[in-house]
This record gives C-alpha cells, sequence and structure tokens, in this order.
C-alpha cells in the first residue's frame, strides 16, 4: 500500500469513527433579534437534540455533571468575561434518548455585555459521560448606546420613596428616550434609571417618516407614550417608575387625531382623540418578524427548565443511570 493509501485508509477509518462521535449531541442556537440597545436584555435559545443513545442527566453528583456555556466574542475577538457566581445552571435537566428540548437563557445575566459593539456567540454543551464537547454555529449580534432624543427627571411616588426625612438621590427617576439603527429602520427605547440602576430598557417603536411621537409624565411620575406606528395609527403605552407596563393599545385617526393631554390642575395624563385600530387591518402585528421568548421554545417545553429542590438529582431508576463497562473500575 502506498504512502497515500495509507494516509486515505487512516483518514476514512478515522472518519467512520469520528462521525458518530460528533453527531452525540445536536445543539442549535437561536437569538430573539441581531441588533439590541446597550443594557437591554439578550435572549437565547438553545436546543439540544440528544443522539448518544442513552439518557443525559444534568445532576450534582460527579458522574451526572453537565454544562451548557457559550464562547461570547467582540469585535476584536477577545472573550466576554462570565459574571462572577452567575454561571448558567442546567442542573436537573433530563434529556431522553432521541429528544429534543429547548431552553432561553438571558445572556446578560451572564455574561457582561454593557460594553456597545458587534458580537459573535457560540453555545456549547459537555457531560462527563460524552466523550467531547459539542457545539452550535455562530450567530451575530450588535449592541448600541444610541441617542438620546427625550430626557425627563421626576420623583418616585410617595409611597414608593424610602422612609426617610432626607431626600436621596435614589429617590429620583430618570426617564430617557434613545433612537438607534436596527437593519434598515431606526428604532426607539425607553430607558428607566437612577443614579445607582438601570431598572428597564425596552424597545417601544420605530421612525415613521415625518411623524412625532408624544409623551408625557403624570402626578404619579408614570411614563405616557404614544408612539407613531403609520400616518393615521397610534401605539399607547405607560409604565411605572419600575418599567412595569400598564397599558398597550393602538389607536387611529378617524375625525380626531390621538393625542395625550395632560391636565395641568390635577397632573394626570389622558389619551384622547380617534378610535380603537383592529390588527391586522389597521396595523401589522409588531411581532411580526421578531422572536419572543415563547416563540423560541417549543410548546411541549413550556413552562422553561428550572433546576429541582433538590439541586437536580432526579431519581429515574437504576437502567438511566450511565453504564459502565465491564473493565471498567
Amino acid at each position: 500500500m502506498t504512502g497515500n493509501r495509507k494516509i486515505f485508509a487512516l483518514a476514512v477509518l478515522l472518519f467512520g469513527i469520528v462521525l458518530p462521535v460528533f453527531a452525540q449531541v445536536g445543539v442549535g442556537l437561536t437569538l430573539n433579534r441581531r441588533s439590541y440597545m446597550q443594557y437591554e436584555q439578550i435572549f437565547a435559545c438553545v436546543t439540544l437534540r440528544n443522539d448518544s443513545g442513552r439518557p443525559l442527566i444534568f445532576g450534582s453528583r460527579p458522574e451526572l455533571h453537565g454544562f451548557v456555556l457559550f464562547d461570547i466574542r467582540d469585535s476584536q475577538n477577545r472573550p466576554v468575561r462570565a459574571i462572577k457566581d452567575k454561571e448558567v445552571s442546567v442542573t436537573g435537566l433530563y434529556l431522553a434518548p432521541g429528544e429534543v428540548k429547548s431552553m432561553v437563557i438571558p445572556l446578560g445575566e451572564h455574561y457582561d455585555l454593557s460594553k456597545p459593539g458587534n458580537y459573535r456567540v457560540h453555545a456549547y454543551v459537555g457531560h462527563n459521560v460524552l466523550p467531547n464537547e459539542f457545539r452550535s454555529q455562530d450567530k451575530s449580534f450588535s449592541i448600541s448606546q444610541g441617542v438620546e432624543v427625550w430626557r425627563k427627571t421626576v420623583g418616585k411616588p410617595e409611597a414608593q420613596s424610602k422612609q426617610s426625612s432626607v431626600k436621596s438621590a435614589y429617590d429620583e427617576i430618570t426617564y430617557s428616550i434613545r433612537v438607534a439603527s436596527d437593519g434598515g429602520f431606526r428604532s426607539y427605547y425607553l430607558r428607566v434609571e437612577d443614579e445607582k440602576y438601570i431598572h428597564a430598557v425596552m424597545l417601544i417603536g420605530h421612525e415613521v417618516s415625518y411623524e412625532k411621537f408624544q409623551v408625557e409624565v403624570d402626578m404619579l411620575s408614570r411614563i405616557h407614550l404614544l408612539m407613531p406606528v403609520s400616518p393615521r395609527v397610534f401605539h399607547y403605552m405607560s409604565f411605572n417608575v419600575n418599567g412595569i407596563n400598564l397599558a398597550n393599545s393602538y389607536w387611529k385617526t378617524s375625525g380626531t387625531i390621538p393625542i395625550l393631554y395632560r391636565d395641568q390642575k390635577t397632573g394626570s395624563v389622558t389619551r384622547m382623540g380617534g378610535i380603537e385600530a383592529r390588527k391586522g387591518i389597521d396595523y401589522r402585528d409588531p411581532r411580526e418578524g421578531r422572536l419572543s421568548i415563547n416563540d423560541m421554545i417549543t410548546p411541549q417545553d413550556q413552562p422553561k427548565i428550572a433546576p429541582p429542590v433538590d439541586e437536580g438529582v432526579v431519581d429515574l431508576g437504576e437502567h438511566t443511570m450511565p453504564q459502565k463497562a465491564p473493565d471498567e473500575k
């Protein structure tokens, strides 16, 4: 056998051995969007397919140790730091042979993604019963700090302020609206923060031609927004100082134009004018073309995977445990 034939035969032999190993666990990765505002949560959906021919149990005992982690790199190919004591935990996860299961993981809770820039990420999985680690394909995303176009600082309602006779800086909250490019359009984001924390960052709309958004703050420091969806349709929203959504509806021009009215005496804010718009008729579903958390997991996988109270040591019977070969000690 010539040298080339020997190399070819060895390659065939290795290929025949390696292929089943790399097919033992399939790993898929999906992001809910490609562009994000700074401090906005980034959700990753990891899908695992167990082709190992044995159950995979992720528990606390040594033979059940396993992990699902991420490799995130910035534009300079530098790894993004994992947050100390905030490791991703999949303790309690069980994958039967042939089973496919998905989980949604907020990346910003486990990795420091506070800096604007371009990133790429892949997920990888390992387990003590598997001979190798397995990884997904890379996904790219960007983080922008945007451009501030509106800001207002208000006091927290008395019931939510600290019980102190001395006013603290944390008794104040700042609302700001920022705009950032997102593909072929510009998106608006609302940020809610004080001097210590950023309480919420959320997408609230997109730029529509020359239409302007309307914003008011009421006597309870709640913010009210009227964002244009089209030249005739507007999205009304309201949030409190914790960034919790209080109102969410759509209105269109019909004889009168939807507006926000603030009573100068009482400080109350009212949405007035127009009639309620109909989804799919007067405006397109805002979810169209974007993935939500529920979109990223299949119905049979809900609710999301969570560790059981016994730290994930699942008693499924002796026949489901990893079996040792006869020559193993």
